[in-house]
Formats: structure tokens, C-alpha cells, sequence
């Protein structure tokens, strides 16, 4: 929908520019929330939920920035954004994370002055919590799609995406 032309957006100026990606779109896999049973603190940090995190823990641990992008549910991210996030628990050593850096891409219907104010306040809360380094935030709203598979984007959207992923 409008959330992943608004990504691969953003990621055709990052190829430009030089940099690689790995896209991993989260609405096709099964990833559960963590339970917090604490076995990864455990057990070498390996998480007792076996799914499509299992696949994602070795791109995290090789990438230098992490790209989320959600389309605005209820005032947030999404329900399997939050659990990739969540899961991320089990990496952590003595609660401290790997250095990355973060940009967080958003889309939504609304275009009011507060609809984004909810996951960004979110995303900078925990960009601080896990020692991260936000390094871009675009929110575009707007977007329509819930009309017989009409998904709109304005243009602009697109191309500030695009500049942006330019400018890392």
C-alpha cells in the first residue's frame, strides 16, 4: 500500500547513493510478541519463540541502521511493528543494545497537526531507551486506501522519501 511505495521511495535513493538494504516486510510473516519469559536472558539471547524473527536477528546484527515503517493503526505503529520490537529483548545484554541508527517512515489518512504525535513520541522514547541514533523521520498524511483498493500517495510524499534516503 501507500507505506511501501513511501519506502521504496526512500530506499531507491539509498541505492542511489550507494548504500545496501535488505527489505523485510513484516505483514507477510508470523512473528508473535515477546512473552516475556526472560529465557533469552537465559540462554545466549536466543529467543524461545521460534518464527520469522529467526530470520530477522542476523540482518539486525549485520545492519547499521534500521528503516520502520508503518502505516498509522489506532494513533501507532503497528501491532507487528511493536513486536519486532518488543523482541528485540532478546538481543539486549545487561538492557543495552547494539548502537544503530533509526529513521522511522509513517503514513496515514489524517493530515491533522497531532496525528503523528503519538509514534513519534514513541519512536524518540525508544531511540533513547536502546541507545539509538534517529537519523530521519518522515510522516505523510494524506493517504488514502480503504476505498475498493485505492491507495494514494501524493507525489510530494514520494519524493521527499526519495530525497531523504539521498541525503543519509
Amino acid at each position: 500500500g501507500n507505506t511501501d511505495r513511501l519506502t521504496d521511495a526512500y530506499i531507491k535513493g539509498l541505492v542511489e547513493r550507494g548504500h545496501s538494504v535488505t527489505k523485510v516486510y513484516l505483514g507477510n510473516m508470523r512473528i508473535e510478541g515477546c512473552r516475556g519469559c526472560g529465557v533469552c536472558q537465559r540462554l545466549a539471547h536466543q529467543c524461545a519463540v521460534r518464527d520469522g524473527m529467526e530470520d530477522i536477528y542476523p540482518l539486525f546484527a549485520a545492519c547499521d541502521t534500521v528503516v520502520m515503517a508503518s502505516p498509522l493503526y489506532f494513533w501507532t505503529i503497528t501491532a507487528k511493528l511493536k513486536s519486532f520490537i518488543d523482541r528485540l529483548y532478546a538481543i539486549s545484554v545487561d538492557d543495552k543494545y547494539p548502537q544503530k541508527d533509526s529513521v522511522l517512515l509513517m503514513t496515514a489518512g489524517d493530515d491533522n497537526d497531532t496525528t503523528f504525535e503519538q509514534p513519534i513520541r514513541y519512536f524518540r522514547l525508544l531511540n533513547q531507551a536502546l541507545g539509538w541514533n534517529e537519523v530521519g523521520l518522515y510522516c505523510a498524511g494524506g493517504c488514502t486506501g480503504c476505498e475498493k483498493l485505492a491507495r494514494q500517495i501524493d507525489k510530494v510524499h514520494l519524493e521527499n522519501a526519495y530525497k531523504m534516503g539521498l541525503e543519509l
